[in-house]
């Protein structure tokens, strides 16, 4: 039987690999269908007009909540045997892709990433665990029916997993989000 660390890594490797496969076909679909990918930016910027950008502590919190909320669904999506942490996974991907399509389509690279890397390295990382931990929970729940686990002491172990480090990630994301990654991409908007 694998060991628990190798069983984590395959489930994160699955999930890069779906996660930025559904990425890079975002974009390329967003090139290829451009009025498409122009209209899920709109819904985006939609579902993001609630966030109040004028007082900077409570933007934080918003995109915290925002963050985590996506998070809990790919985590607790494990509860599906990982289908419904697939499904949001694959979807977050090709939205991101096309967005960043749509985003490389009026901007500079560096414009792009000046606005996308300082908080995304934190909040895709965030993503990334959560859904592995689904995964991982799925695989658990799975074994149990089969009685060769015990889902409820190792799913207890995975959400504490989540707590200690996908949480921590999310505080970070927000709080780069909010007072570091405005001031790199003005530097960066004043260079262009």
């Amino acid at each position: 039987m694998m060991s628990d660390r190798k069983i984590y890594f395959a489930a994160l490797a699955v999930v890069v690999i779906l996660f930025f496969g559904s990425c890079i076909y975002g974009y390329t679909a967003s090139i290829q269908m451009p009025e498409a990918a122009d209209e899920i930016v709109v819904t985006f910027q939609s579902s993001t007009t609630e966030l109040d950008s004028s007082a900077p502590a409570q933007l934080s919190w918003q995109i915290f909540f925002n963050n985590l909320k996506v998070c809990l669904i790919l985590f607790l999506g494990g509860m599906t045997f990982g289908a419904a942490t697939l499904f949001v996974l694959v979807s977050n991907g090709y939205v991101i892709g096309s967005i960043s399509g749509v985003m490389l389509r009026g901007y500079d690279v560096s414009v792009f990433a000046a606005t996308i890397v300082p908080h995304g390295i934190f909040e895709i990382a965030a993503i990334l665990m959560s859904a592995a931990l689904g995964l991982q929970m799925g695989r658990s729940l799975y074994l149990d029916a089969q009685g060769r686990d015990d889902a409820g002491t190792t799913c207890l172990w995975y959400g504490t997993r989540f707590l200690l480090v996908v949480v921590p990630l999310l505080v970070i994301a927000a709080l780069v989000e909010t007072f570091v990654t405005p001031g790199i991409a003005m530097m960066v908007f004043a260079g262009v």
